[in-house]
């Protein structure tokens, strides 16, 4: 009892702790939480933890609720010597300051996340703390490379690094500060995933470089942040000055983002269309009016239900962002993986932009949504459904940087009986012929070294998917057939479309 009493006067008569040693505690905390789930805990990184102090002391005086914007974190990483793209974030806050380190303390649910790299940052203000943990599942590492450059004269600095893997083929983009994105061409590319290139800073501004890598699931995002030409401004101002305030000005500059980001990528640019606008504009404002930011509305609806009934398009998608403007809320979608496959997607070819703008506790925010279709949904049947589907199996090929598939007029009449024979059947696999499709095609293309065939039931022959055949580099000829009409399986106006590959030698 006596020591009890001693201990409990000893701990009432203590300091309190400082946030140095509040960090080192939460620090701890993190390599146990890992390790004792049996996983690697990830390594305590110095950029990362100068990046969570920053914004622990932000969430005390800037974004008071909830989490920080992308392009809020990405500042943070970036200013901090860092390029982590997006790592995860968790915010505490607390009107005492032990409370926030017994919170901390209390959480078990953030050892499941893929990380290799984390950085624990607090920040004390009067009575109140706010504490900040970053994860990050690093995918590339990168020499040291400036993000000011001061003066605002022309600059041109060397950036070298490695990709971790899986991911190869580092590609490396640019934004500059007029939104125009450029791809810029490596000095050095190893077979390791290391690289090497020379940057040119032109104007002064901000510019945000990444580099893209690929994996089995498509490119990623490997590494990202911000650097700045001049210092004629503070940067961390530079989203809130730059901002469209009005809905058509916003619209423009979204849409030349994407357009910019595409032409990079070699892709075609999108068209806006106003119905798919209509559609964007009325979901951002649901949205701010319901109090909800998901896909998936209140009343279980998605995108299919709020594009028109009688829409013509096969393939659509939509991207939501949420920040203190539409440009911010732009950079967030651009900087998911998710998001930016369909922001690079080379079937859609229409998109429509929807920003609302609102105010929660005093903070400025706007609403984002991005509607993307393979066809406008006004638009008329085709008049030139086989050409249309060539041109969409150029598309693919070209997002791939793959050569052109060669047109092939025999290839067409297999395919052209192919889908004629499979729709009188209504079996979209049916050979029209006893003999297997691939030995017709040894026989009109002697020199076929393989054979391969794709079937699609489409309303629209614009908006082919993806396919193992396409994607296939050692496939050279092609041809396509489409026939149109009623299946009890599929529908009625259905377009039957066979597409036939060989690689002739």
């Amino acid at each position: 009892m006596i020591a009890l009493l001693a201990l409990g006067a000893f701990l009432a008569a203590a300091p309190p702790a400082s946030a140095g040693d509040m960090e080192t505690q939460a620090s701890r905390h993190v390599v146990r939480e890992f390790e004792r789930v049996g996983r690697r805990a990830p390594a305590q990184d110095a950029t990362l933890g100068t990046a969570a102090r920053r914004l622990a002391r932000e969430a005390l005086t800037e974004y008071t609720t909830g989490a920080p914007d992308l392009f809020t974190l990405t500042l943070a990483v970036s200013d901090a010597g860092g390029a982590d793209p997006s790592p995860r974030v968790l915010v505490i806050r607390a009107w005492a300051h032990r409370h926030a380190i017994e919170t901390f303390l209390a959480r078990t649910d953030f050892n499941t996340e893929r990380a290799s790299h984390f950085g624990v940052g607090l920040a004390l203000l009067g009575e109140r703390a706010a504490l900040v943990l970053l994860l990050s599942d690093r995918k590339a590492e990168l020499k040291p490379f400036p993000r000011n450059m001061a003066g605002g004269e022309r600059a041109s600095r060397t950036l070298c690094g490695t990709l971790v893997a899986p991911l190869r083929n580092p590609d490396i983009y640019v934004t500059r500060p007029d939104g125009e994105v450029d791809l810029v061409p490596l000095s050095r590319k190893g077979p390791s995933g290391d690289f090497c290139t020379r940057l040119d800073f032109a104007t002064p501004g901000t510019y945000t470089v990444e580099v893209v890598g690929k994996a089995a699931g498509g490119p990623e995002v490997a590494a990202l942040f911000l650097a700045q030409l001049g210092a004629s401004q503070r940067r961390d101002r530079r989203a809130e000055d730059l901002e469209p305030t009005t809905l058509h000005e916003s619209r423009v500059a979204v849409y030349e983002r994407i357009n910019s980001l595409r032409r990079a990528h070699r892709l075609p640019e999108l068209t806006p269309e106003p119905v798919l606008e209509r559609v964007a504009q009325g979901y951002s404002d649901r949205m701010s009016a319901e109090g909800f930011f998901a896909h998936v509305a209140p009343d279980g609806s998605t995108l299919t239900k709020r594009l028109p009934a009688d829409a013509r398009y096969v393939r659509a998608g939509e991207n939501l962002g949420l920040a203190a403007g539409p440009l911010a809320a732009h950079f967030g979608i651009e900087h998911s993986p998710g998001h930016r496959r369909n922001l690079l997607d080379p079937g859609f070819r229409f998109m429509g932009v929807g920003v609302t703008f609102q105010k929660v506790d005093g903070r400025e925010e706007a609403v984002l949504t991005e509607v993307f279709t393979a066809a406008s949904p006004a638009a008329q049947a085709p008049e030139d459904p086989q050409q249309e589907a060539y041109d969409m199996l150029s598309r693919w090929r070209a997002s791939k940087k793959l050569p052109p598939l060669e047109r092939s007029p025999a290839l067409e009449a297999l395919a052209r009986a192919h889908a004629k024979r499979a729709l009188e059947l209504d079996q979209p696999s049916a050979q029209p012929a006893e003999t297997p499709l691939h030995e017709r095609v040894f026989q009109v293309l002697p020199d076929a070294g393989t054979a391969a065939v794709d079937f699609f039931v489409v309303s629209d022959p614009s908006a082919l998917p993806e396919s193992r055949s396409l994607a296939d580099a050692t496939n050279n000829r092609v041809g396509v057939g489409v026939v149109r009409g009623d299946s009890r399986r599929f529908g009625s106006k259905q377009y039957w479309v066979a597409v036939i590959y060989a690689a002739v030698h």
